[in-house]
């Protein structure tokens, strides 16, 4: 297994080069497969950012943006990350035309609920999300309370943005010729009714890369994928499940082909302590056995970008 000093020069040169292996097209040309499923080739391109914690919480956040300059977020952390948040929107323009929110738990949804009670002059267009049945809500009695906040501001948000609620699968929307796929919605007849099991699975793609998001699900959410949809989870860039711990299982990663891992991780999560209970070891030795040499880490890498 790769020490954290590897990862850190791995990972490091990448993003000091642009020139690296991992933001190179694909060496395959664009194969009937590929349009059958997605159609002719994209025509247009994305950046993109993962943003680290300020304050080295968990979280989960990223930033997108076209060639044509539009910007889409995926979750966002933490309240205390919204300063952060704003910043780096409004250094692309202090717009976000598509907000996507995997679940209802604070390290995804609480700060743009914060930026939506409080803007500062950053406005969206629209938030896209898979709303938790009330029914279970309860069924986490310590989030439930905050979930239902987080629902209250995006019913009550006096902003002028279009909340859209999606309980259909295989939904897509394309963007400055940017492909974007919501292939996993919330699924209420699940057994553990967790929130982790309810994140949307998002696949986003353009003329020379793909990226898989696959919030924090957790087993029964990769193995819903797994048989729904596996044709649209290969990718190039995979962001590891549930922070890298306790995500999807190992038969998960081995059966979906990636070349590069995205960790949304903090620093004590990407290498818990003797007694943790924390699996990422267990996720980190997975992707050696896979191959997998190429890794960016939230805790490792300042808001890394991949143009």
């Amino acid at each position: 297994m790769m020490d954290r000093r590897d990862f850190i020069k791995i990972s490091g040169a990448a993003a000091a080069g642009l020139a690296l292996t991992g933001c190179a097209p694909r060496a395959d040309a664009w194969s009937q497969r590929d349009e059958e499923l997605f159609g002719p080739k994209k025509t247009g391109h994305f950046s993109l950012m993962q943003i680290s914690s300020v304050e080295d919480t968990i979280g989960n956040s990223y930033l997108l943006r076209t060639s044509g300059g539009k910007v889409i977020m995926m979750d966002g952390g933490h309240a205390a990350e919204a300063d952060h948040l704003r910043d780096r929107i409004r250094e692309v323009g202090g717009h976000v035309d598509l907000w996507f929110i995997s679940h209802p738990h604070e390290d995804h949804m609480e700060a743009l609920a914060t930026i939506l009670e409080d803007p500062q002059g950053i406005t969206i267009d629209k938030v896209i999300y898979s709303r938790v049945p009330d029914a279970f809500l309860d069924n986490e009695p310590g989030s439930a309370e905050n979930a239902r906040g987080y629902y209250r501001v995006l019913d009550n948000t006096k902003q002028r943005v279009d909340i859209l609620n999606l309980h259909q699968p295989m939904q897509r929307f394309d963007i400055d010729g940017v492909g974007i796929l919501v292939m996993a919605v919330d699924h209420p007849e699940f057994e553990s009714k967790g929130y982790n099991d309810q994140s949307i699975l998002i696949r986003v793609w353009d003329d020379t890369k793909s990226v898989v998001f696959l919030g924090d699900a957790e087993i029964e959410c990769g193995n819903a994928a797994l048989r729904e949809c596996r044709e649209y989870l290969d990718c190039d860039y995979l962001q590891m499940a549930h922070h890298g711990q306790h995500g999807v299982s190992e038969e998960f990663y081995k059966t979906v082909n990636f070349r590069v891992c995205l960790w949304p991780t903090p620093s004590w999560v990407w290498e818990p302590g003797e007694n943790s209970r924390l699996a990422t070891y267990d996720t980190r030795r997975w992707m050696d056995e896979k191959g997998i040499t190429e890794h960016h880490v939230s805790c490792l890498e300042t808001d890394w970008v991949l143009e």
